[in-house]
């Protein structure tokens, strides 16, 4: 049987386990957050770029609200990055070479992780190869339409995460290093690689000028070049983790082993270099204190073919017994740290229905229902999802709230908001009146009573609430079937929080 079709077999199997591993398990929290802001289309939202939030509202608008539909989508991505490492393998080596290490590919744990789970680190590894693959094969064709489709790749990853910047920009280094390649950056057909990625940009920077730049307001230049390299060290425990630490030490030999040929090997700057970047980034965040399972996945799906090129023998050891031990240990430890799927929601249907109850008992007839404000965004999230009527307490607005805040936290923060006062154009200038007064603002919800959903105590509750709201009282604990308790308290008559 070909290399070819046993990866296809390998991958059907993998993805087919990968859907069952989630196909009963229910939408988490978080995955409720992201449904909720890709219902609502935008070219980003708070947390970044808006791909992730896109695919996981179409999986669960194709396969059902679950975790089987929030994710369904990412094994998929697994398989095509696993897909883009054997092609590209093949390419640049051979086709048992491109088969081992797509093989192995599959075998991380952080690569299970990522399939499993919606974020955007298995797009954004899958984009890179497949950024990495046309490429290859546009230097080899001398062809601008691969060029384009690696431009593509390159785009797309930049919808998943700002971490995709560097992609085109260092194939251009490797071209300018090299005295084979350095020609092409004359070539038209390079630089129709840019525009997908840089029309991405545009209209990421576009939609951050309409929203105060939330995505780069979040530090100074100061902060941003302030590490704490005490973090390293727990940094490289988490990748060996991540990783398996054998398959830690065969990347740093591989990297090692790598150096020196820089210089007369084009294949081997071709791969070293975009790896290098991309370990850059990971490191960066990591002495930053930021997540780096987006970068560190990259990094590792850019860098594995360098393993191709280990010597046969080292130090009196055979490569291939070393590799064999390798597969085996990261099959085994994958096995032992991949996390088990969660059986029981926070927020289901079911707290759905008795909030949704509890809500219509405390309508009166001539008042409007009160309205639903929850601890956080993914509690809010989940809890829009799981209301047996959805129905926004004001048109345009979210089904729940999230409490009020000087400062943007979620995306919640950037849709319509309980604590704004709408202006209105003004009659006249009546006499007392202030005459410099152009517009007067009012809020709908003053005086509107709200239902608090919280695990906090009522000792722990927030001056948002305490402050704004001339009562509060616990109207009821659920316990939801993870063994949570969430609390409802009955808010009345809303007056803003005091500055």
């Amino acid at each position: 049987m070909s290399q070819g079709r046993i990866l296809a077999f390998v991958l059907a199997a993998l993805t087919g386990l990968r859907w069952w591993w989630n196909f009963a398990r229910p939408l988490s929290a978080e995955e409720s957050y992201l449904a909720l802001c890709g219902f609502v289309p935008s070219f980003a939202y708070f947390d970044g770029p808006g791909g992730t939030p896109w695919l996981v509202a179409l999986g669960i608008s194709a396969a059902g609200t679950g975790g089987f539909g929030a994710v369904f989508f990412w094994p998929v991505l697994a398989a095509l990055a696993s897909v883009a490492t054997y092609f590209l393998v093949s390419a640049l080596i051979g086709k048992r070479e491109g088969l081992a290490l797509a093989v192995l590919l599959n075998l991380l744990p952080v690569f299970n992780q990522a399939s499993l789970h919606a974020s955007c680190a298995m797009p954004l590894a899958a984009a890179s190869l497949g950024t990495a693959l046309c490429a290859w094969h546009a230097l080899e064709k001398n062809s601008a339409a691969w060029w384009a489709c690696a431009g593509t790749c390159a785009g797309v990853a930049l919808l998943f995460s700002y971490t995709a910047w560097f992609l085109v920009p260092v194939i251009a280094l490797v071209l300018l290093v090299s005295h084979r390649w350095r020609r092409r950056l004359a070539l038209p057909g390079f630089w129709v690689a840019w525009v997908p990625p840089v029309a991405v940009c545009l209209l990421l920077l576009q939609w951050n000028s309409r929203h105060g730049w939330i995505h780069f307001i979040g530090g100074t230049w100061r902060t941003s070049l302030t590490l704490d390299f005490a973090k390293l060290g727990p940094s490289l425990v988490f990748a060996a983790t991540a990783l398996s630490p054998l398959v830690l030490v065969m990347l740093g030999t591989a990297a090692f082993f790598s150096v020196p040929r820089l210089g007369v090997s084009p294949k081997i700057k071709f791969v070293f270099l975009p790896a290098a970047a991309a370990l850059l980034a990971a490191v960066y965040a990591a002495l930053r204190g930021l997540p780096t399972e987006a970068a560190g996945l990259m990094a590792v799906s850019l860098a594995l073919p360098l393993t191709a090129w280990l010597p046969v023998r080292f130090s009196g050891f055979s490569t291939r017994t070393a590799a064999s031990v390798v597969f085996v240990t990261a099959a085994f430890w994958c096995a032992l740290t991949l996390p088990r799927p969660q059986t029981a929601a926070f927020i289901d249907a079911q707290v759905g229905r008795t909030i949704d109850g509890l809500r219509a008992g405390q309508t009166e007839p001539s008042d409007a229902e009160p309205m639903l404000i929850a601890e956080n965004a993914p509690i809010a999230a989940a809890l829009a999802l799981a209301l047996p009527d959805g129905a926004a307490a004001s048109p345009g607005h979210p089904p729940v709230y999230t409490l009020e805040s000087a400062a943007a936290r979620s995306q919640f923060d950037l849709w319509p908001r309980y604590d704004q006062f709408v202006e209105a154009e003004s009659l006249g200038s009546p006499a007392g009146l202030d005459p410099f007064t152009e517009q007067d603002g009012a809020n709908q919800f003053i005086g509107r009573t709200a239902l608090y959903i919280t695990t906090q105590t009522a000792d722990d509750l927030p001056q948002a609430i305490t402050a704004a709201f001339t009562a509060v009282q616990l109207l009821q604990e659920i316990t939801a079937k993870d063994g949570r308790i969430l609390r409802v308290y009955l808010c009345s008559d809303y007056q803003t929080m005091p500055l």
